[in-house]
């Protein structure tokens, strides 16, 4: 279900009680037959209390009105609820003392509507401040509010030099691992004036460590020392997470430094010995070494849980080096199983052809 769906969903709870045309509220006159909206919990109460229909107050109308400005912006008669909601006096306090209690009672959605409601008829700062509180309280439990606080951070953007918007818009890029555009946003909030408060000085200081280890892994391959240059500094920082050696390894590795390769290799051991990526590394790394034995044991272990092509070829390459040729064979033919047309699965039926 989409957000769209279900705020329809919630406008379906309403009743929609008739007004002839020529009927007045406050100063303002019905010029035509209209559809005045009614919390439907507010009109149970009524009945239960045996109050007449007749008399229902004209706040419960004006709460009706914020509601339906929330939930559909496209309703038949906004424009309408908007004139009657600026003439009736106090509305707007009206509207804040009942989100109030909404949010108090722990009704989130119920007051986030009204909220949004109250935003179309009053955009400000303030009331901005409270409806992302809300909202982004929301995302944490409800996926469907994400595309909603992304909306409401792209219209906060048109206030002037107004810094929660990128606020908020950081901590959304964030909850989608997205950190260098969070980085970005959590920037901008910054120069726009926001409060650097201690939350927020951890948050920045750990999407650029973030960033940084996302842009070394990046270079590991073109530019490993360059890469390491990093992740070495960054290994303070990130020195539980077993992802950070692994990449120094495969850097190391790629400048020909098997040794050290080694070593942090088995400082990523020592973290998750169950990573598959690392057993296949330290497979590559004795294979560089020409310790072919040691590196098919890491090989065997590796290709049992993946059934890689590539780490099967690897096995058949380093039982040919100890010239155990019937295990080479033997995972030759597994290989050509998993894909008979890999270029080097199509290299070794060669050079087994060529050497009979």
């Amino acid at each position: 279900m989409d957000i769209k769906t279900y705020f329809s969903e919630k406008l379906a709870t309403l009743l929609f009680l008739e007004i002839k045309k020529s009927s007045k509220i406050n100063d303002f006159t019905i010029l035509d037959d209209i559809y005045f909206p009614v919390r439907t919990n507010e009109i149970i109460q009524k009945v239960k209390k045996k109050e007449d229909f007749d008399n229902i107050p004209v706040n419960l109308f004006i709460e009706g009105m914020f509601y339906v400005l929330g939930a559909d912006e496209h309703f038949k008669y906004n424009v309408e609820y908007k004139v009657i909601i600026n003439t009736v006096p106090n509305s707007i306090g009206f509207i804040k003392g009942v989100i109030f209690k909404e949010i108090e009672n722990g009704n989130y959605e119920e007051a986030y509507i009204m909220l949004k409601g109250l935003l179309s008829i009053e955009e400000n700062e303030e009331n901005y401040d409270k409806i992302f509180l809300l909202v982004d309280k929301l995302r944490l439990t409800n996926i469907m509010f994400k595309d909603e606080e992304i909306k409401l951070v792209e219209k906060a953007k048109k206030i002037t030099r107004y810094s929660n918007a990128y606020l908020y818009e950081s901590l959304v890029f964030n909850s989608e691992s997205k950190h260098d555009l969070a980085l970005i946003a959590l920037r901008n909030y910054v120069a726009c004036g926001g409060k650097q408060t201690t939350d927020i000085i951890e948050l920045k200081n750990e999407l650029e460590t973030i960033t940084s280890f996302q842009k070394a892994k990046e270079m590991v391959t073109d530019d490993p020392k360059g890469a390491l240059e990093i992740f070495i500094p960054l290994m303070e920082q990130l020195g539980d997470r077993p992802d950070i050696y692994y990449h120094s390894a495969v850097a190391y590795r790629i400048l020909q430094n098997h040794e050290k390769a080694i070593y942090y290799l088995n400082e990523a051991v020592a973290i998750d010995k169950d990573l598959i990526e690392v057993i296949n590394e330290f497979g590559i790394n004795y294979a560089c070494l020409e310790n072919y034995d040691v590196a098919i044991q890491y090989f065997r272990k590796a290709f049992e849980v993946t059934k890689s092509i590539e780490i099967c070829t690897n096995l058949v390459m380093c039982y040919l080096n100890v010239k155990n040729f019937k295990q080479a064979r033997i995972h030759l033919d597994i290989a050509k199983k998993i894909d008979a047309k890999d270029e080097i699965v199509c290299q070794l039926e060669n050079l087994f052809t060529e050497g009979k």
